[in-house]
């Protein structure tokens, strides 16, 4: 189901949908800021623009977080994400995802670079996050068939993008969510606000259908 019909659907269910995810505890860390040391500058990669302006990984990965956390909230999940304010996702990776722990998903929210044309979601391999990745990864495409395919990555211990997520605890799920590349010209568009806002609603999709596969498995 597209986009723009589950916005139609949504408009003409509320009281279903905002009770829909009211199980999930889900947190929403944008990556690189909010880094402390050596790291404290860290806004992740900057991406030219064809207007001669530039945008940084992590101001465009703010925009779609927010969107994400406004949709999973809306639908009655609790949300952890980044609050300098009251000490909520700030600091080393590691020590976020300590404090992620008791949630059920831990959404590292990134940008790809290289030039590539898909949707990359990496998971530690041999956890159960694998049919996250596969349902966030599969709404994208749904939504942004410019941005071509999903692929859904296993990492291990030594792969450099571990540190990410490797230290939340199983049978909790944590993915990195790289949703395209922002040095692919053929993505730019991707950057306009509204584009992100929705890419963050999408992302929101597919982590609702994971939670509600999931809990079919556990009744059943």
């Amino acid at each position: 189901m597209g986009w723009a019909a589950r916005q139609n659907i949504s408009n003409g269910l509320p009281r279903i949908l905002a009770t829909r995810l009211s199980t999930l505890r889900a947190a929403v860390d944008v990556q690189h800021l909010y880094r402390t040391g050596k790291h404290a500058a860290d806004r992740g990669t900057r991406f030219e623009l064809p207007n001669g302006t530039h945008i940084f990984e992590a101001d465009a990965a703010t925009i779609y977080a927010a969107a994400l956390t406004a949709w999973l909230r809306s639908r009655g999940a609790s949300v952890l994400t980044n609050d300098p304010t009251k000490r909520e996702l700030v600091g080393p990776y590691e020590a976020r995802q300590f404090q992620a722990a008791p949630f059920n998903c831990y959404l590292a929210c990134h940008l790809n670079a290289d030039g590539g044309s898909y949707a990359s979601i990496e998971y530690m391999a041999g956890t159960a996050a694998d049919k996250l990745a596969l349902s966030i990864g599969r709404e994208i495409v749904r939504d942004f068939p410019t941005i071509g395919r999903a692929r859904s990555v296993p990492l291990t211990p030594r792969d450099r993008g571990s540190v990410c997520i490797r230290f939340i605890p199983t049978p909790n799920a944590a993915v990195i969510i790289e949703p395209f590349f922002g040095d692919n010209p053929a993505m730019h568009e991707l950057f306009a606000a509204p584009q992100l806002h929705q890419l963050g609603e999408t992302i929101g999709e597919g982590i609702a259908q994971w939670w509600e596969r999931r809990a079919v498995v556990r009744v059943a």
